[in-house]
Protein backbone atom coordinates (compact mmCIF):
# COMPACT_ATOMS: atom_id res chain seq x y z
CA UNK A 1 0.00 0.00 0.00
CA UNK A 2 1.33 3.45 -0.85
CA UNK A 3 0.44 6.12 1.51
CA UNK A 4 0.39 9.77 0.87
CA UNK A 5 0.53 12.34 3.32
CA UNK A 6 -0.40 15.85 3.23
CA UNK A 7 1.42 17.88 5.13
CA UNK A 8 4.87 17.59 6.63
CA UNK A 9 4.44 19.22 10.57
CA UNK A 10 4.61 17.22 13.93
CA UNK A 11 1.82 14.56 13.11
CA UNK A 12 2.65 13.75 9.95
CA UNK A 13 6.46 12.96 11.02
CA UNK A 14 5.64 11.20 13.67
CA UNK A 15 4.00 8.75 11.75
CA UNK A 16 6.43 8.70 8.70
CA UNK A 17 8.73 8.06 11.26
CA UNK A 18 6.98 5.23 13.29
CA UNK A 19 6.23 3.69 9.80
CA UNK A 20 9.47 3.45 8.90
CA UNK A 21 11.68 2.33 11.71
CA UNK A 22 13.52 -0.69 11.00
CA UNK A 23 11.79 -3.87 11.41
CA UNK A 24 8.48 -4.80 9.29
CA UNK A 25 5.25 -5.45 9.88
CA UNK A 26 2.35 -6.16 8.23
CA UNK A 27 0.77 -3.62 6.51
CA UNK A 28 3.50 -1.55 6.13
CA UNK A 29 3.02 1.40 3.40
CA UNK A 30 5.55 0.35 0.54
CA UNK A 31 6.02 4.00 -0.34
CA UNK A 32 5.38 7.77 1.29
CA UNK A 33 5.13 10.71 -0.76
CA UNK A 34 4.54 13.83 0.83
CA UNK A 35 3.31 16.96 -0.01
CA UNK A 36 3.99 20.62 1.64
CA UNK A 37 3.28 23.80 1.13
CA UNK A 38 6.85 24.29 2.53
CA UNK A 39 8.55 22.11 -0.17
CA UNK A 40 11.73 22.07 2.08
CA UNK A 41 10.36 20.77 4.84
CA UNK A 42 8.32 18.36 2.92
CA UNK A 43 12.10 17.43 1.25
CA UNK A 44 13.31 17.17 4.77
CA UNK A 45 10.83 14.48 6.13
CA UNK A 46 10.99 12.31 2.73
CA UNK A 47 15.05 12.30 3.38
CA UNK A 48 15.10 11.36 6.62
CA UNK A 49 12.26 8.52 6.05
CA UNK A 50 13.26 7.11 2.81
CA UNK A 51 10.37 8.77 0.87
CA UNK A 52 9.06 10.81 -1.70
CA UNK A 53 8.26 14.97 -2.13
CA UNK A 54 5.87 15.02 -4.65
CA UNK A 55 5.82 18.75 -6.96
CA UNK A 56 1.88 19.08 -6.51
CA UNK A 57 -0.69 17.78 -4.47
CA UNK A 58 -1.90 16.31 -7.38
CA UNK A 59 1.12 14.36 -8.16
CA UNK A 60 0.62 13.01 -4.29
CA UNK A 61 -2.51 11.55 -5.32
CA UNK A 62 -1.92 10.02 -8.08
CA UNK A 63 0.81 7.57 -6.17
CA UNK A 64 -0.71 7.02 -3.02
CA UNK A 65 -3.87 4.50 -2.07
CA UNK A 66 -4.64 6.43 0.77
CA UNK A 67 -4.24 9.82 1.39
CA UNK A 68 -3.59 11.57 4.64
CA UNK A 69 -4.84 15.27 5.34
CA UNK A 70 -2.21 16.17 8.13
CA UNK A 71 -2.84 19.80 8.05
CA UNK A 72 -4.33 22.10 10.22
CA UNK A 73 -8.05 22.47 10.65
CA UNK A 74 -8.98 25.63 9.06
CA UNK A 75 -6.86 24.22 6.00
CA UNK A 76 -8.92 21.19 5.40
CA UNK A 77 -11.60 22.58 3.34
CA UNK A 78 -9.29 24.29 0.61
CA UNK A 79 -7.25 20.95 0.64
CA UNK A 80 -10.46 18.85 -0.10
CA UNK A 81 -10.95 21.30 -2.82
CA UNK A 82 -8.20 20.61 -4.40
CA UNK A 83 -7.94 16.78 -4.10
CA UNK A 84 -11.12 16.14 -4.25
CA UNK A 85 -11.76 15.49 -8.47
CA UNK A 86 -8.40 13.26 -8.41
CA UNK A 87 -9.52 10.76 -5.76
CA UNK A 88 -11.19 8.25 -7.16
CA UNK A 89 -11.80 4.95 -5.11
CA UNK A 90 -8.93 6.08 -3.09
CA UNK A 91 -9.21 5.90 0.58
CA UNK A 92 -8.61 9.47 2.44
CA UNK A 93 -8.01 9.90 6.30
CA UNK A 94 -7.98 13.14 8.10
CA UNK A 95 -5.86 13.07 11.10
CA UNK A 96 -7.19 17.04 11.30
CA UNK A 97 -9.07 17.29 15.54
CA UNK A 98 -12.05 19.29 15.28
CA UNK A 99 -13.36 18.54 11.96
CA UNK A 100 -16.35 16.05 11.72
CA UNK A 101 -17.24 13.11 9.21
CA UNK A 102 -20.13 15.16 8.13
CA UNK A 103 -18.29 17.94 6.76
CA UNK A 104 -15.34 15.91 5.50
CA UNK A 105 -17.99 13.99 3.49
CA UNK A 106 -19.92 16.83 2.15
CA UNK A 107 -16.16 18.34 1.35
CA UNK A 108 -16.01 15.38 -0.97
CA UNK A 109 -16.95 13.69 -4.22
CA UNK A 110 -20.25 11.28 -3.68
CA UNK A 111 -19.07 7.71 -2.22
CA UNK A 112 -15.33 8.66 -1.67
CA UNK A 113 -13.90 6.89 1.33
CA UNK A 114 -13.18 8.79 4.65
CA UNK A 115 -12.52 8.16 7.94
CA UNK A 116 -10.92 9.68 10.91
CA UNK A 117 -7.84 9.26 13.10
CA UNK A 118 -6.37 11.04 15.98
CA UNK A 119 -2.99 10.07 16.64
CA UNK A 120 -0.20 11.41 19.01
CA UNK A 121 3.56 12.26 18.36
CA UNK A 122 4.61 8.95 20.33
CA UNK A 123 3.73 7.19 16.90
CA UNK A 124 6.97 8.14 16.13
CA UNK A 125 8.10 5.25 18.43
CA UNK A 126 5.50 3.09 17.60
CA UNK A 127 4.27 3.96 21.04
CA UNK A 128 1.50 5.77 20.17
CA UNK A 129 -2.42 6.00 20.58
CA UNK A 130 -4.16 6.19 17.43
CA UNK A 131 -8.14 7.03 17.74
CA UNK A 132 -10.12 5.34 14.93
CA UNK A 133 -13.33 6.57 13.69
CA UNK A 134 -14.13 4.12 10.40
CA UNK A 135 -16.87 6.62 8.85
CA UNK A 136 -17.33 5.08 5.01
CA UNK A 137 -13.94 3.67 4.59
CA UNK A 138 -16.24 0.28 4.00
CA UNK A 139 -13.35 -1.83 2.30
CA UNK A 140 -10.37 -0.28 3.51
CA UNK A 141 -10.90 -0.35 6.87
CA UNK A 142 -8.93 -3.35 8.26
CA UNK A 143 -6.23 -1.68 6.10
CA UNK A 144 -6.33 1.66 7.44
CA UNK A 145 -6.37 0.04 11.16
CA UNK A 146 -4.10 -2.09 10.01
CA UNK A 147 -1.67 0.83 8.89
CA UNK A 148 -2.13 3.11 11.96
CA UNK A 149 -2.00 -0.08 14.43
CA UNK A 150 1.29 -0.22 13.43
CA UNK A 151 2.38 3.23 15.23
CA UNK A 152 0.78 2.08 18.73
CA UNK A 153 -2.03 1.49 20.53
CA UNK A 154 -5.51 1.67 17.99
CA UNK A 155 -8.28 2.55 19.74
CA UNK A 156 -11.58 2.43 17.66
CA UNK A 157 -14.45 4.60 18.67
CA UNK A 158 -17.68 6.55 18.23
CA UNK A 159 -17.25 10.02 16.74
CA UNK A 160 -19.38 11.64 19.58
CA UNK A 161 -16.38 10.41 21.57
CA UNK A 162 -13.44 11.81 19.69
CA UNK A 163 -12.71 14.89 21.13
CA UNK A 164 -12.47 13.73 24.65
CA UNK A 165 -10.46 10.56 24.46
CA UNK A 166 -8.08 12.66 21.75
CA UNK A 167 -8.08 15.38 25.48
CA UNK A 168 -7.73 12.44 27.14
CA UNK A 169 -4.84 10.36 25.17
CA UNK A 170 -3.76 12.34 22.23
CA UNK A 171 -2.62 15.44 24.25
CA UNK A 172 -1.27 12.92 26.52
CA UNK A 173 2.64 13.79 25.56
CA UNK A 174 2.46 17.18 26.12
CA UNK A 175 0.85 16.40 29.70
CA UNK A 176 3.47 14.12 30.25
CA UNK A 177 6.01 16.58 29.33
CA UNK A 178 4.84 19.61 31.76
CA UNK A 179 4.61 16.76 34.58
CA UNK A 180 8.40 15.87 34.06
CA UNK A 181 9.34 19.67 33.77
CA UNK A 182 7.29 19.97 36.95
CA UNK A 183 8.94 17.20 39.19
CA UNK A 184 12.65 18.35 37.06
CA UNK A 185 11.94 21.95 38.44
CA UNK A 186 11.20 20.47 42.44
CA UNK A 187 14.42 18.16 42.32
CA UNK A 188 16.32 21.01 41.60
CA UNK A 189 14.82 23.31 44.16
CA UNK A 190 15.43 20.72 46.62
CA UNK A 191 19.29 20.67 45.58
CA UNK A 192 19.78 18.06 42.58
CA UNK A 193 21.80 18.62 39.76
CA UNK A 194 18.83 19.68 36.67
CA UNK A 195 20.54 17.22 34.15
CA UNK A 196 20.41 14.63 36.89
CA UNK A 197 16.77 15.76 38.40
CA UNK A 198 15.68 15.82 34.59
CA UNK A 199 17.12 12.22 33.68
CA UNK A 200 15.27 10.94 36.90
CA UNK A 201 11.65 12.44 35.75
CA UNK A 202 12.21 10.91 32.70
CA UNK A 203 13.18 7.51 33.64
CA UNK A 204 10.26 7.34 36.64
CA UNK A 205 7.89 8.50 33.73
CA UNK A 206 8.87 5.73 31.73
CA UNK A 207 9.07 3.11 34.29
CA UNK A 208 5.67 4.02 35.82
CA UNK A 209 3.79 4.03 32.70
CA UNK A 210 4.77 0.96 31.94
CA UNK A 211 4.26 -0.77 35.10
CA UNK A 212 0.78 0.71 35.51
CA UNK A 213 0.04 -0.97 31.75
CA UNK A 214 1.45 -4.00 33.31
CA UNK A 215 -0.90 -3.91 36.66
CA UNK A 216 -4.16 -2.94 34.39
CA UNK A 217 -4.37 0.36 35.72
CA UNK A 218 -3.33 2.57 38.25
CA UNK A 219 -5.71 1.40 41.59
CA UNK A 220 -3.04 -1.46 42.23
CA UNK A 221 0.25 0.53 41.48
CA UNK A 222 -0.49 3.59 43.95
CA UNK A 223 -1.93 0.71 46.94
CA UNK A 224 1.69 -1.06 46.06
CA UNK A 225 3.68 1.82 46.32
CA UNK A 226 1.85 4.19 48.79
CA UNK A 227 3.02 2.28 51.51
CA UNK A 228 1.52 4.05 54.25
CA UNK A 229 3.67 5.91 56.37
CA UNK A 230 6.08 5.60 53.39
CA UNK A 231 7.56 8.65 50.77
CA UNK A 232 5.32 7.89 48.12
CA UNK A 233 2.07 7.79 50.32
CA UNK A 234 3.41 11.29 52.08
CA UNK A 235 3.94 12.33 48.19
CA UNK A 236 0.62 11.30 46.72
CA UNK A 237 -1.25 12.72 49.96
CA UNK A 238 0.42 16.41 48.88
CA UNK A 239 -0.64 16.11 45.30
CA UNK A 240 -4.30 14.96 46.23
CA UNK A 241 -4.16 17.97 48.79
CA UNK A 242 -3.44 20.30 45.90
CA UNK A 243 -6.43 18.53 44.20
CA UNK A 244 -4.66 16.87 41.07
CA UNK A 245 -7.50 15.57 40.29
CA UNK A 246 -9.26 18.95 39.14
CA UNK A 247 -6.06 20.06 37.28
CA UNK A 248 -6.22 17.40 35.32
CA UNK A 249 -10.07 17.32 34.91
CA UNK A 250 -9.76 21.43 34.12
CA UNK A 251 -6.80 20.77 31.15
CA UNK A 252 -8.96 17.43 29.56
CA UNK A 253 -12.72 19.64 29.42
CA UNK A 254 -9.71 22.74 27.58
CA UNK A 255 -8.35 20.65 25.69
CA UNK A 256 -11.80 18.63 24.61
CA UNK A 257 -13.54 22.24 24.45
CA UNK A 258 -10.21 23.47 21.75
CA UNK A 259 -11.68 20.46 19.09
CA UNK A 260 -15.19 22.37 18.59
CA UNK A 261 -13.58 26.07 18.44
CA UNK A 262 -10.09 24.88 16.91
CA UNK A 263 -7.59 28.31 16.50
Amino acid sequence: MNVGLLGAGHIARALAEGWSLPGERPGEPERLTFFDVAPDRAAALAADTGGVAADDVESLVAASDVVIVAVRPPQVQEVLAQIGPHLGSRALVSVAAGVPLERLVALLPDGTPVGRVIPNVAAALRLGVCLFVPGTLNAWRDAVAGLFGICGTLVELDEKDLDVATAVASCMPGYVARWVSAFTEAGVSAGLARETAQTLAVAGARGAAAIVAAAGGPAAVVAAAATPGGMTAAGVAALEEHDIDGAVEAAVRAAASRATRPA
